[in-house]
């Protein structure tokens, strides 16, 4: 089952959408998958997903995003950060480096281990590889009713023979169209009514397969045949998603924005956060709603404080003196009905002053529409820049806008030609709210599209009010002006369809909310509320706001703020409905049940949630000794003060997620900040007094502050847990350990550890310290600033566990790593980092983004070595991998590879082997026509190394120069139907004998 936070869902679409024109504009999307590669799945920005779901709270849309994958190389964007209360889960379907032809399952590759959206959505038990797919699966209610899906880039730059540009557009990109043909068909399979959007492949820079201005336009055309495709296809939308990415004063085209992208110098390929918000911005404007508000009031042009137009509208402006005398100040400009002409000979200038000043708090917001110069006619001027200053003085912004480009200083934040703009620009200081996870900083708006986000604050003496200068010799007019200094207002638009729900800010940090990474603790639909309890003895919460007993859906919400009690309950007995109770201020108990009651079940979800000055006891359960719960349990901890204590000295815990109790829901911690005296679990701590209790869902344990004393676990010690088990750390201190699973019991969908910060002084294990694992386990380490060392030495990571048993594969994957000067951290890793001793299936370590000049890792039990998305370092051993790929423009030094049997080259690849000893190496280059292979200490002989090529395996040979063996480098040279190689080194290679071999 997929998470399901305390928020307002709804199961399907309200309105189908119309065929291929436009996307649908409803206000429920229901369960929604996210399909396709490193750009959906996110590299070093937070993915366009994390853009579209701001858009969706601002709107007020509900959904659930859900997928096989959890994670993205986000920067600090991770599974339980909430904005405007609307949690972002970070579950999806990609993977960097995927292809159509995986996903499809036409054919296997490495991404997904064989599996495929057959398998995903419960249509198929095998995988493309023929083995058992044993992940997790979406139907019932899991069942997806919408998809977002960009997949072909992968496809269309790396695949096939890219030294002939037809091959690309001819053969890849139609083997690409079938694919997509396989995967909706497979979409409509699981859901006859599913609403399937394809977005188009997003421009680039530059790429090693992709630099020529044929590429560039072979993507562009292929674009143009992809919304072909789309078109008739009821229930399928295609969506361009390039508007404002696209370079307009390129001449190469579809050349994208080097600043939009991720470290566009060496990548060029991934969009960064400024790309991402442009994309769904993009996918928003055609799906029919309205762009973000940054959680603002919206307010039309006309509705600010002080507004002028040009002649037709009111009011209008017809000469200079009718703004001077609202207050502007004019220096050679030409005011009349057609607007206000700034493009005089010499600088040009508009400005206005706050009359009192203005309180940052408050905001404040300017709004024009500028058209400027003449486009490309007598070639693009990007030197003189339109600059407009908004501020109270202390603090400022500068918006800067040339023929080609709207700008924040120097960085781009959209390109278009101005000459031909027909939208209003908007300018506004918003104070932020952290506790919403709304940052504070200038919002820019084109039309109702956000195009510039919390972007930064100038400090000084500035301009108190607006400030405009022009001294550029081109065509600059406003046609529209207005200002408020009372506040900050997002644009109004008619795309609006929920605004009853839409995100509103509660306004700056003082004025109170919700700390981010918290959920907005629901405030309508409960049936009775009861606020202010003081806690004593045996302590019923539910029942003093709702003493009958199986009602239905008398949904009871519940705070405690003083007293102290031996236990407090969040429900006893027979109930229908959702229990929410907080806990604040001051109050106190011995122990914490969300659910209790040996007779008694929960028909709904029970939420605890401990904050503000609230103190704590001996241990939390979500729930214990009841009959059952069929919904949600949910525990929040962000009381910074509150300690937790012991259970019982055996197996000793503070947070627990069931004692004794079946939950049909999911079961989700987390915990924001406090101190724990023992260790937290997500599973089960005993089973009923009959039977096995039972988790239906997943469980799911939050780390992002705090400190642990114990171990962290996303299992428990026995039962089942028919999801999958995860631990994510964002931050906080855990002293032991942290484990995916738990202290035994069984996991039927496999388990998970994502680490992006903290301090871990244990190790990390993907299983757990007993117990079985049916499904898959990974551990994803992200970045640099985690930290796995108590003081002395390095913690360990391992793909399974300490102790039982896992049936799946096991996955380490290192991503977004670079080299810094972190004590501690991931960049200088030199811990044991393992597959898995007790796991049955493939031992797979993916290095992602991987950019240490040397990871000082000791490596062991891998079957499996990948090195993708530009990854470039050196190992000093395999740990057993008997496959080495190394993707696509990535690198790998390796130092010892007495167990390497095959080696896998992509395009443009690059492998130094120091030290070969292994008995056997088959390197294959199927596919591949450029890449670097190196050899030093080269081995006597080399009877037992070959070269795949196309199901052809080559023998080879060397007479060589003993003399000069340190160094060899292998090259293609010209073979007609295969990729032979020649020595370009130090001595000859002569090919012997070649045969024909399967495989």
């Amino acid at each position: 089952m997929k998470i399901r936070f305390p928020l307002p869902l709804l199961a399907a679409l309200a309105a189908a959408f119309p065929a291929a024109t436009a996307a649908p504009a409803g206000t429920e999307l229901g369960n929604v998958m996210y399909v396709g590669d490193s750009i959906t799945h996110g590299v070093n920005s937070a993915s366009y997903r994390w853009a579209l779901h701001k858009i969706f709270t601002d709107n007020g849309i509900s959904y659930q995003a859900e997928g096989v994958k959890t994670g993205n190389y986000s920067g600090g964007v991770t599974a339980g950060t909430s904005y405007g209360g609307q949690i972002f889960n970070n579950e999806h379907s990609s993977q960097a480096s995927a292809r159509a032809w995986e996903i499809s399952g036409r054919s296997s590759g490495s991404r997904f281990d064989g599996s495929n959206i057959y398998n995903w959505l419960g249509l198929s038990g095998t995988k493309a590889n023929g083995s058992a797919y044993s992940g997790q699966t979406f139907t019932g209610d899991n069942t997806p009713d919408t998809f977002f899906m960009m997949i072909g880039t992968n496809d269309l730059l790396s695949d096939g023979n890219n030294a002939t540009l037809a091959d690309r557009i001819d053969s890849v990109s139609q083997n690409l169209l079938n694919d997509m043909d396989t995967i909706v068909e497979a979409m409509f399979q699981a859901n006859e009514h599913a609403n399937v959007i394809i977005l188009t492949i997003p421009c680039w820079t530059r790429h090693s397969n992709g630099n020529s201005d044929a590429t560039h336009q072979a993507v562009s055309d292929y674009n143009d045949r992809l919304k072909t495709w789309g078109n008739g296809r009821q229930n399928v939308t295609v969506i361009d998603i390039n508007a404002g990415i696209i370079d307009v004063a390129s001449s190469t085209p579809f050349y994208g924005i080097s600043s939009m992208f991720n470290n566009p110098g060496s990548d060029g390929l991934h969009p960064n956060a400024q790309g991402d918000l442009l994309m769904a911005g993009n996918i928003a404007r055609a799906m029919g709603y309205a762009g973000r508000t940054a959680g603002q009031e919206r307010k039309a042009a006309g509705g600010l404080a002080i507004n002028f137009h040009q002649g037709g509208q009111s009011p209008a402006w017809n000469s200079n003196s009718q703004l001077e005398n609202k207050g502007f100040s004019l220096a050679n400009v030409t005011v009349d009905e057609n607007g206000i002409s700034l493009g005089q000979s010499g600088e040009s200038s508009i400005s206005y002053s706050w009359a009192e000043g203005t309180e940052l708090q408050n905001g404040f917001t300017f709004d024009c529409n500028l058209v400027l110069g003449n486009g490309a006619a007598d070639g693009w001027d990007t030197a003189s820049d339109f600059s407009i200053s908004l501020g109270n003085s202390s603090f400022y912004g500068t918006l800067n806008i040339n023929e080609a480009y709207i700008k924040w200083g120097d960085a781009i934040l959209y390109s278009l030609d101005m000459s031909a703009n027909a939208e209003n620009l908007r300018m506004a200081y918003i104070c932020g709210n952290d506790m919403e996870g709304l940052k504070g900083g200038y919002y820019v708006w084109l039309g109702d599209m956000l195009i510039g986000e919390a972007l930064s604050v100038t400090s000084g003496s500035g301009c108190n009010g607006l400030t405009i200068q022009y001294n550029g010799s081109g065509t600059a007019v406003l046609h529209d002006l207005a200002l408020d200094g009372t506040g900050s207002y997002a644009p109004a638009t008619s795309g609006m369809l929920n605004a009853e729900k839409s995100f509103i800010s509660s306004g700056s940090f003082t004025q109170g909310g919700t700390p981010e990474g918290n959920i907005e603790w629901k405030t309508e639909g409960f049936t009775k509320t009861a606020d202010n309890l003081a806690g004593s003895g045996t302590f019923n919460a539910r029942s003093q706001a709702d003493s009958s007993a199986g009602g239905t859906g008398n949904s009871v919400n519940v705070s405690i703020t003083s007293g102290n009690a031996t236990h407090i309950y969040a429900n006893s007995g027979n109930y229908t409905g959702d229990v929410w109770l907080t806990i604040s201020k001051e109050g106190q108990a011995s122990a914490w049940y969300g659910a209790h009651g040996a007779s008694g079940t929960l028909n709904g979800n029970t939420f605890l949630r401990f904050t503000d000055a609230a103190t704590g006891g001996s241990t939390v359960f979500g729930a214990v000794n009841a009959a059952g719960v069929t919904g949600n349990v949910y525990l929040e901890f962000s009381a910074e003060n509150a300690s937790f204590g012991t259970f019982t000295s055996s197996n000793s815990s503070s947070v627990v997620g069931s004692y004794a109790t079946d939950i049909q829901g999911n079961v989700d911690i987390v915990v924001n900040s406090g101190s724990f005296n023992h260790q937290i679990m997500g599973g089960i701590f005993a089973n009923a007094r009959t039977g096995t209790t039972t988790i239906g869902g997943n469980t799911h344990v939050y780390i992002n502050g705090g400190s642990v004393t114990g171990n962290v676990m996303g299992g428990g010690l026995t039962g089942s847990i028919s999801g999958g088990a995860n631990v994510t750390v964002t931050g906080g201190v855990i002293s032991g350990s942290v484990y995916g699973a738990g202290q035994g019991g069984s996991i039927l969908a496999g388990s998970s550890v994502c680490l992006t910060g903290g301090l871990v002084k244990g190790d990390v294990y993907a299983g757990g310290k007993a117990g079985s694992i049916q499904g898959d386990t990974s551990v994803t380490i992200t970045g640099n600033t985690a930290t796995l060392y108590n003081g002395n030495s390095w913690g360990s990571i391992s793909g399974g566990g300490s102790g039982g048993t896992v049936e799946g594969n096991s996955t380490v994957r290192i991503q977004n790593l670079s080299s810094g000067t972190t004590a501690y951290g991931f960049d200088k890793y030199a811990g044991n980092i393992s597959g898995g001793t007790n796991v049955s299936g493939d031992r797979s370590l993916v290095l992602d983004h991987v950019t240490v000049d040397s990871l000082l890792a000791s490596l062991s039990d891998f079957t499996h070595i990948s090195a993708v998305n530009q990854t470039r370092t050196s190992l000093d051993s395999l740990g057993g991998a008997l496959t080495v790929t190394i993707e696509a423009g990535s690198s790998l030094i390796l130092n010892g590879t007495s167990d390497l049997t095959t080696l896998i080259l992509g395009e443009h690849a690059s492998l130094t082997l120091q030290g070969l000893t292994a008995d056997a190496v088959i390197v294959d280059i199927t596919g591949t026509t450029n890449y670097t292979l190196s050899l030093t200490e080269i081995p006597a002989s080399l009877d037992n190394i070959k070269f795949l090529n196309d199901g052809v395996l080559y023998d080879a040979a060397m007479s060589m120069d003993l003399q000069a063996n340190s160094a060899m480098l292998f090259a293609q040279v010209p073979e007609p139907g295969s990729a032979a190689l020649a020595l370009a080194g130090l001595a000859p290679l002569l090919w012997r004998r070649r045969r024909k071999m399967s495989h």
